[in-house]
């Protein structure tokens, strides 16, 4: 009884760390801080959503889902493009001052895939490719053949259009 009191003890320590910060924490940070492996960690964040508590896993880590700076306007654009072609895609919605919210992809089996991304500035987009790259991992897009789409948020609709503007000029926006 004593350890299912520490548990619960530590998830609620989790939910205040990540209510408290507007920055996502990995759960390595918070397995050090609790004194418990990164699993303990992980397992805990999976127990907290499925009672309902809306946190998200980033490239960066956990945030609760209140934290994240939405503006006033999402969109989604649908996107087609390379895995080497990857940053100039993040820099251009970076550079037009978006967030990029998520990406996902339609597979044939599991249907709609999405993976959050909270990437609102160039150490995100430079931190994400560094993971690309070490972990070697492939883009969901992979499964799709480059085709994926983006939740943006932005300041207005008209902000919004002109990031897609620039996506399309880019080359970045699929055509059927």
């Amino acid at each position: 009884m004593d350890k299912k009191l520490k548990a619960e003890q530590r998830r609620q320590v989790i939910l205040e760390q990540l209510k408290e910060r507007s920055q996502p924490i990995s759960a390595s940070k918070l397995a050090a801080t609790l004194g418990v492996s990164r699993q303990i960690i992980v397992g805990d964040v999976a127990l907290l959503r499925a009672n309902g508590q809306d946190i998200l896993s980033t490239p960066r880590g956990y945030i609760f889902s209140q934290a994240l700076p939405l503006s006033q306007y999402i969109g989604k654009v649908v996107c087609h493009h390379s895995r080497e072609e990857t940053a100039q895609e993040l820099a251009v919605i970076i550079e037009e001052e978006a967030i990029l919210v998520d990406v996902e992809i339609e597979h044939p089996v599991y249907g709609m895939l999405t993976a959050p991304l909270n990437i609102s500035k160039k150490t995100d987009v430079d931190y994400f490719l560094s993971k690309l790259e070490v972990s070697q991992a492939e883009l969901l897009s992979t499964l799709t053949q480059g085709v994926h789409l983006h939740t943006l948020s932005c300041r207005d609709e008209a902000h919004f259009e002109a990031v897609k503007s620039r996506l399309e000029e880019e080359g970045f926006l699929y055509k059927d």
